[in-house]
């Protein structure tokens, strides 16, 4: 575990807008500061998977290249398009739980 941020969850664990919602709730702030470090916290270990995609997409485009290892590089170039939607899914549902608890803040 020594690439996982301080405090982070587990990375392939799902979160949906209300969960962020609730999570956003529970501190109990306005304060814009503490709410942008908190989804700072949330997103951290998504940042990782994007980056795990990145080098899997890397690594399978080049074995893909090669004729020779092809028949590693397609499975890992459609494993990281998975990864890459999935944390583009739960980063997307972070955003949008930190929108609606600023609206409901402000309102």
């Amino acid at each position: 575990m020594g690439l996982m941020p301080a405090g982070a969850s587990n990375p392939f664990s799902s979160v949906d807008q209300q969960t962020a919602f609730g999570t956003f709730k529970s501190s109990g702030t306005r304060d814009p500061d503490v709410l942008y470090a908190q989804k700072q916290t949330m997103l951290a270990p998504y940042t990782n998977l994007r980056r795990l995609a990145v080098i899997g997409g890397i690594i399978g485009g080049l074995f893909t290249i090669t004729i020779f290892m092809a028949w590693f590089g397609i499975p890992c170039l459609i494993a990281s398009w998975l990864l890459w939607r999935f944390q583009a899914k739960q980063a997307a549902n972070i955003e949008a739980g930190y929108a609606q608890y600023l609206t409901s803040v402000s309102a």
